[in-house]
């Protein structure tokens, strides 16, 4: 049986709040993978924490998303204030 090391908290964190902002702003996975130029697989896998997000893709994120990427790297960021404003004008558009 292989022996696998148990996620790093912090991805494990920043996979759970991207993937929790995307669906409180009515994003499907595939939609978000698109429009940051990465597969659904690999997103899917740093939602999960079973990879770590580069800075790099956590700006692309928050750009895409249209949120700061604090929201995403910060562990302590209130990301109420932001996701509700935002999914009531995506989802009636």
């Amino acid at each position: 049986m292989e022996d696998r090391a148990a996620p790093d908290p912090e991805d494990v964190r920043i996979g759970t709040t991207i993937r929790a902002l995307r669906n409180a702003l009515g994003w499907k996975l595939g939609e978000l993978a698109a429009a940051v130029g990465r597969s659904h697989a690999y997103l899917s896998n740093i939602e999960a924490g079973r990879k770590r997000c580069p800075g790099w893709l956590a700006r692309k994120i928050a750009e895409a998303l249209g949120v700061p990427v604090g929201a995403i790297v910060s562990p302590g960021y209130d990301t109420a204030p932001i996701t509700a404003p935002i999914a009531t004008d995506r989802q009636s558009a």
